[in-house]
């Protein structure tokens, strides 16, 4: 056998191989994306459960007026004392609180900064309108252009069912709450927030909100907030096709309220970056192999094969 028939036949040899290996390469490497797909999912799910759980908490311990007041006895003065003492303690959480009568007549306010121009009328106030008509707490995001996003609610307090003896009323600066949620999404390798009811964003891991209060969340994440909504779940992931591009990104509703966290991410980059090395391994070894095999076959053809002379 001449030199140039000897390379033909290792490359034909290794060509055998090689093209059904490649097929089956190119199904195993697809098929590894998309499993690391599925497992981001799953992370990004347990990230936003997490993390609404954290925000459920956070609210519970400092953003709960009746459990602010629960340590002051029944008597409205104990009340307002304890109300004096928060508002002292915790400026930068409780930026005004007020205790109001049972037709919403201002009882007394505690306001944090005593040079603020634009004092809240809680008495013609949306949460307290919806706080006597339900006698439940109620409560509203307030954006404002120049200050973080604040929570203005109202909470019927003593008394009967039917009519109770005064409210507890107050705006509570969410910037600590922001805080929380940006630490959270430190590490998130797309966008990591917290939305009200309607949408709005009011706080993220890319400080949107801090740019543009109020902003509405990406089109993405309020088509995932719609079917989850309509699905009646409080946990969803999945992939999002919006304008020609693919997202992955997960929701969970906090516990207690109309909130959602949420956490997006760019599916075409992830999978771009993150083929597992391991894979990419295996395919290159099996390749060499190959090349390896086909050399040894033609070595053992020359030996078994070669004609005996007569």
């Amino acid at each position: 056998m001449n030199g140039n028939n000897k390379y033909k036949f290792i490359a034909a040899l290794a060509g055998l191989f090689l093209v059904p290996f490649l097929i089956l390469s190119r199904h195993f490497i697809y098929g590894e994306r998309e499993l690391e797909r599925k497992d981001m999912l799953r992370y990004l799910e347990l990230r936003t459960q997490t993390g609404a759980g954290i925000i459920s908490d956070v609210l519970n311990l400092n953003y709960s007026l009746s459990r602010l007041t629960a340590g002051s006895g029944s008597g409205q003065a104990g009340v307002k004392e304890e109300l004096r003492r928060r508002v002292k303690e915790a400026p930068f959480i409780y930026s005004e609180l007020a205790l109001l009568g049972p037709s919403g007549s201002e009882l007394a306010r505690f306001s944090a900064e005593k040079s603020v121009k634009a004092r809240l009328d809680y008495a013609s106030s949306q949460v307290f309108a919806e706080a006597k008509e339900s006698r439940a707490p109620a409560g509203a995001v307030e954006y404002g252009d120049y200050t973080p996003p604040a929570l203005v609610l109202c909470e019927p307090r003593a008394g009967s069912v039917a009519k109770p003896e005064y409210y507890l009323a107050g705006r509570l600066s969410l910037a600590y709450l922001g805080e929380v949620v940006r630490m959270m999404g430190k590490n998130s390798s797309g966008n990591f927030g917290l939305v009200d009811a309607g949408g709005q964003i009011i706080a993220d891991s890319m400080s949107m909100s801090i740019v543009k209060p109020g902003l509405k969340a990406p089109p993405e994440v309020v088509k995932l907030l719609q079917v989850s909504q309509a699905r009646e779940a409080d946990n969803f992931s999945s992939e999002v096709f919006f304008r020609g591009r693919t997202y992955l990104a997960a929701v969970s509703a906090v516990g207690g309220t109309r909130w959602w966290i949420y956490e997006i991410m760019d599916a075409p980059s992830i999978s771009a970056r993150q083929t597992s090395s391991w894979a990419v391994r295996v395919v290159l070894s099996g390749v060499l192999l190959i090349i390896i095999f086909s050399v040894i076959s033609y070595l053992l053809a020359l030996r078994w094969l070669k004609e005996e002379p007569l």
